[in-house]
């Protein structure tokens, strides 16, 4: 029987989350060769120090997607976000959205996953543009 395995990233991010019991990823068997990784939404922390990073869009977006590439990479997707298929941001405002697929476009060249951005009144950590979550898959054997 196969079942769904979830991880925490190790250091301050992966730590942040397990007082309220919530795993940085979840990675689900769907067939003998092949496993879909989903992370939970990530802000903008500092991966050494779990700091809060939203001094600018451009560094806090940066900081979104190193946690997202590195959740996937600790989860087994050995190319991290250049091998997700699908990211969803939730974005405090609209005007962000080409500043984020800019800090996209420079860290991942070429790759173009499916993605969707939603305007939010507000992310639930103060002073947050940005909430994203991303899909990848992970082929076995």
């Amino acid at each position: 029987m196969t079942t769904i395995t979830y991880k925490n990233l190790p250091g301050p991010v992966g730590e942040c989350l397990k007082p309220s019991s919530l795993a940085t990823t979840a990675t689900v068997p769907v067939s003998p060769t092949t496993s879909l990784v989903f992370t939970t939404g990530h802000i903008g922390l500092d991966l050494k120090t779990g700091n809060l990073v939203n001094h600018s869009a451009e560094a806090e977006f940066e900081a979104v997607l190193d946690c997202l590439d590195a959740a996937l990479k600790y989860a087994g997707v050995l190319n991290g976000l250049r091998e997700a298929y699908k990211l969803v941001g939730y974005l405090t405002s609209a005007g962000d959205e080409a500043s984020m697929m800019q800090v996209f476009k420079r860290k991942f060249p070429g790759h173009t996953p499916t993605w969707t951005n939603v305007v939010v009144k507000e992310i639930v950590v103060p002073n947050m543009r940005a909430e994203l979550a991303a899909e990848g898959v992970i082929f076995h054997g």
